[in-house]
């Protein structure tokens, strides 16, 4: 039953990525997954419960963006070109209009979601600064906590297309990212840093 749910879970969040939240019903999702309304409802109980366990897969997809902030095998800006790495697969996976009715229709699955998010990110640029600093590589001055909640901002907002400032084939661009990344690398570093990212930066061709 627990890999039944994980299946109904993985096509509708394929299903509201793609269409949205508010436009799929539960007869939708019982005819893709080729079973009937009442074994679907023996899988989740309600469309409440679908989107919360969407939320729990989107929730996976986050983490697999930050977590190379955590990843002690690289130093703090190599962390960066890892990360940049991926930013392509990550957006892939957001649509505006699922932003959208998640907000408008699931406000408290919204708030969660965003609280958490907010939360993840800042652990990460923490950690990440910090790593720098004992590397050297930023400078021993910076104030982890604070350049964190400026880049918590950043991501929440500035990233968001929904608020018009990019739209989503700017985000995905990875010209438009670079410029972002070198942006927030330069007001950290170090010359021993400055170094690493222009070496980093120059060579890394993906």
């Amino acid at each position: 039953m627990e890999h039944k749910r994980e299946t109904v879970i993985e096509l509708s969040w394929d299903l509201f990525r793609t269409y949205g939240i508010k436009s799929i019903s539960m007869d939708d999702i019982a005819r893709e997954m080729g079973m009937s309304k009442k074994t679907l409802y023996q899988v989740v109980k309600d469309k409440n419960d679908l989107v919360a366990g969407v939320i729990e897969l989107v929730k996976d997809w986050i983490n697999r963006f930050w977590e190379v902030f955590h990843d002690e095998s690289l130093n703090a800006i190599e962390q960066h070109v890892h990360q940049r790495a991926v930013v392509k697969e990550l957006h892939r996976h957001f649509n505006p209009t699922f932003s959208f009715d998640l907000r408008k229709y699931y406000p408290e699955l919204y708030r969660e979601l965003s609280d958490w998010r907010k939360k993840v990110i800042e652990e990460a640029h923490i950690s990440n600064i910090e790593k720098g600093k004992k590397e050297g590589l930023f400078r021993a001055n910076v104030d982890a906590t604070v350049i964190a909640k400026l880049l918590v901002a950043h991501h929440v907002y500035t990233f968001d297309p929904t608020n018009k400032i990019f739209d989503t084939t700017d985000i995905v661009d990875l010209k438009v990212v670079e410029q972002f990344y070198l942006y927030h690398l330069r007001g950290l570093c170090t010359e021993k840093g400055f170094k690493e990212v222009d070496k980093l930066f120059s060579n890394d061709k993906r």
